[in-house]
């Protein structure tokens, strides 16, 4: 059967969900294995430019102003890595409806894509950003104490409420709505070592025009250096859009066939990022099988050892028809999540643009 609950918990996985539990809280899932197919976590040395002092005119009571060359460098600490990963994130243009925030050329990072937070692409003036198609709005100004919203998650709903807030931070709460669950939900809460109702909790600090910490069921990002004049290329996901979105729970009934499903991409896209997850609550075989309009098979795989599998996999030319298979023969299930994107380079400080891989820009 298919399973409604299941984005949500992958979700989980990838760092969208937090907890309630205090500010330093962090909650490791039990045997969480990620595939080795991924890149180095430590990108090197970058020319980030010279530490910023903080900007004094920016507080909680409007949104900030950011500029070309501002930059955050975060750091990540969650069991799938080893040991604390950084990335640096880098506002590569202002334009007419927000910010255009990437990474450093050279510390591209597939992964960071799939997580949701911090945001990439196109950013709003208010800090608000599209997920799963649906905009979120992290904050909402002015940041007053007890101040509320409603504002969706990757596929669920969220209530904010601003927990504190003086005039250069504020601390935002995010807890799912009352609701009844669905039987489906229900049993899937039952047998999962993570939980499925989390909240999501964040740090915002006007000074460093940005929210500093996120915290999360799986760890922690966190803001530990913000300054100005990054000079070099910015790779940048233009136009980020989910393209995949769907999970199998529960083994396939004998002699039906395997799972599969064809979908279109389609708007020029020159990239695509792929996550797998795959949770298995006793041994079997499971199997997540992705086929490329050119025939490239991105494939993750599992026998139930680990109670979660996760894999990150990047597509080039991804526009075309798509075959997805989901096997699971065991208890468990799986899920798939695919983000398309126009990917190109901007040159900083003077805002020059390249292609990438020989694809013309796009937006």
């Amino acid at each position: 059967m298919r399973a409604r609950a299941l984005p949500l918990a992958l979700l989980l996985l990838a760092g969208c969900v937090s907890s309630p539990a205090g500010p330093s809280a962090t909650v490791s899932p039990a045997g969480v294995q990620v595939v080795t197919d991924r890149p180095d976590a430590t990108y090197g040395a970058v020319a980030t430019g010279p530490a910023a002092a903080p900007d004094l005119d920016a507080t909680t009571a409007q949104p900030p102003r950011l500029v070309p060359g501002e930059w955050w460098r975060i750091r990540f600490t969650s069991s799938f890595f080893d040991g604390p990963a950084e990335l640096v994130r880098v506002v590569a243009a202002v334009e007419p409806e927000g910010y255009l925030v990437g990474m450093p050329h050279e510390g591209w990072s597939k992964e960071a894509i799939a997580y949701h937070a911090p945001a990439f692409g196109d950013v709003g003036f208010d800090l608000s950003y599209a997920l799963h198609n649906v905009r979120f709005e992290p904050l909402r100004f002015p940041l007053v104490t007890g101040a509320t919203w409603t504002t969706t998650f990757g596929t669920s709903e969220f209530v904010a409420t601003v927990e504190s807030a003086d005039a250069h931070t504020a601390t935002v709460r995010f807890d799912p709505p009352a609701s009844d669950p669905s039987p489906t939900a229900a049993l899937f809460a039952a047998v999962s070592p993570i939980p499925t109702d989390a909240g999501m909790r964040l740090v915002y600090d006007a000074r460093q025009h940005e929210v500093v910490r996120f915290e999360s069921v799986i760890g922690v990002w966190e803001v530990v250096e913000h300054g100005y004049g990054f000079e070099g290329w910015v790779t940048v996901p233009r136009g980020l859009h989910t393209v995949f979105d769907h999970g199998q729970l529960g083994p396939v009934t004998p002699g039906q066939p395997l799972p599969s499903r064809s979908a279109t991409v389609e708007g020029g896209y020159n990239r695509l990022t792929l996550m797998h997850g795959i949770f298995a609550l006793g041994p079997g075989v499971y199997r997540i099988r992705d086929v490329g309009p050119d025939g490239t098979e991105y494939v993750t795989e599992s026998k139930g050892e680990r109670a979660f599998t996760v894999g990150f996999h990047e597509a080039r030319d991804p526009d075309g028809e798509w075959t997805l298979e989901d096997l699971a023969a065991g208890p468990g299930g799986t899920y798939t999540m695919g983000m398309a994107y126009h990917q190109y380079d901007v040159r900083l400080p003077d805002g020059a643009r390249r292609s990438d891989h020989s694809h013309p820009v796009v937006r």
